[in-house]
């Protein structure tokens, strides 16, 4: 039978060198890459977990590779040769880990500790590498490619031999600074400016009037309230969050702006809303916060958001990142990296489908669909904006910011193991760039708004 795999890559272990190249006539463009093999525990979580294993096995250090992108790329390229390779094994393995993922469903006394194993690490850590903003989130470029015609533009040569390149996530010798001797203020710059357009454009799409009052549902670090207070006079802002140190700084961020008699950080759950807040509000924003509310529970949120919506010309807009529906039900029997490591535990990313078939169900029809828009390949940049600070600043900021957050476990015994594995763990999820510029993942904004909303009027398109 015809080898049909795409691009290539090798591994490589104290003893052997395995290649695994693509069928057929050598292709100039393939992708390669190079997998060096520390650990033989490597090949035992691969075949158990597939790529839950590669991704643990990465984070703890029983395998390298310096590209991740191009092997992750060559893994979707060659996803129906691989699936068609899982075993009763792999299968086996996951009901275990499926079973144990029942104690993370985000019931009320769950929510606010999953939500904290994610957002509750640090605010200084989050600080190094986000944006001045704080914000959390998918931002939206000008140019969606821009920063990877500079890194063409900027690799540079000694005698025809490559030394750094603004991607890379290894300085070279004759640069240990990597590529931060080539960030320009402009560069800085983008990814703020990519927020604040994001943000923006979530505002315009809700119609927010001056003299609404807004409900927040995922508060962030404050940014989203900051803006609406700051651009559109006499609203008011009601924001939930149940992370603690997201609270504290917000607050400090809301206060130092003068906002803080228009904007109110709630530590609160969205189905602990009190009665007062029936039928009070004329907008409800959410951004990224349905992932962290999971599957048996997303019908539940679209009932509450009905509630606390005025029932007359209220409008909304959510923005969730989302998977395909194909991927979906094979999505929903596995647990993933991003499930177990890096969304937080109990959180679930629904199919568009899926949230506008719940939406339909939870406020039984009186909330009604009237956009849609996908910026998920938005997100490629917005992760390798991300993976640049978290880089360049990791180990001026960010192991400074862990270790006083966890002295006993950052700067115990085994600190400077702790630190890498945070690191590659960190790096795994940044890497989730390949699923967004290959829309195997997507970022949705969805407005809705009430029957006869005659606020919200119609955008016009060139």
């Amino acid at each position: 039978m015809r080898n049909t795999t795409k691009g290539s890559f090798r591994v490589l272990t104290t003893r052997t060198i395995y290649n695994f190249p693509s069928g057929g006539p050598a292709d100039p463009n393939a992708r390669t890459a190079e997998l060096r093999v520390v650990n033989d525990a490597f090949w035992i979580r691969l075949c158990m977990m597939g790529d839950l294993g590669f991704a643990e096995a990465y984070m703890y250090g029983d395998v390298e590779c310096d590209d991740l992108v191009s092997l992750f790329n060559i893994f979707l390229d060659n996803r129906e040769n691989l699936t068609k390779l899982e075993s009763k094994v792999s299968y086996l393995y996951t009901l275990p880990q499926k079973i144990t993922s029942y104690r993370f469903l985000n019931t009320i006394g769950n929510s606010r500790s999953n939500i904290s194993a994610h957002y509750d690490i640090s605010n200084d850590m989050f600080a190094a590498f986000l944006s001045k903003d704080m914000t959390y989130s998918c931002a939206i470029f000008e140019d969606l490619d821009g920063d990877l015609e500079r890194e063409k533009d900027r690799v540079k040569y000694n005698g025809g031999r490559r030394l750094i390149r603004l991607n890379s996530d290894v300085p070279c010798p004759g640069n240990p600074d990597g590529d931060e001797a080539f960030q320009s203020a402009e560069e800085e710059e983008e990814l703020y400016e990519g927020q604040m357009r994001k943000l923006h454009h979530i505002m315009q799409k809700a119609r927010i009037l001056p003299g609404h009052r807004i409900l927040e549902i995922g508060s962030g670090w404050g940014s989203m309230a900051m803006l609406i207070a700051k651009t559109v006079p006499d609203t008011t802002i009601d924001t939930l969050t149940l992370s603690v140190e997201q609270q504290v700084l917000a607050q400090q961020r809301i206060k130092a702006a003068g906002m803080q008699d228009r904007i109110t950080v709630h530590l609160m759950d969205y189905r602990n809303m009190p009665t007062e807040w029936k039928g009070a509000f004329d907008r409800l924003i959410s951004i990224e916060m349905i992932e962290a509310v999971g599957q048996e529970f997303i019908p539940t949120y679209w009932k509450q958001v009905d509630w606390a919506l005025k029932s007359q010309n209220a409008i909304g807009v959510v923005q969730v990142i989302t998977i395909p529906e194909a991927r979906f039900e094979r999505y929903i029997e596995e647990i993933d990296f991003i499930q177990k490591w890096v969304l937080f535990p109990g959180g679930f990313l629904p199919t568009l489908t899926f949230l506008i078939e719940t939406l339909q169900a939870g406020t039984k029809g009186k909330l009604t669909v009237d956009s849609v828009s996908n910026i998920g390949p938005h997100y490629a940049r917005t992760l390798r904006e991300w993976r640049r600070r978290f880089l360049r600043v990791f180990d001026a900021k960010i192991v400074p910011a862990l270790q006083r957050q966890y002295p006993d476990v950052m700067s115990g015994p085994n600190g400077k193991r702790e630190i890498e594995v945070f690191k590659r763990k960190w790096l795994c999820a940044c890497y989730c760039e390949v699923g967004f510029s290959t829309r195997t993942l997507g970022d949705h904004i969805i407005t809705f708004a009430r029957e006869g909303a005659t606020e919200y009027g119609c955008e016009v398109y060139h």
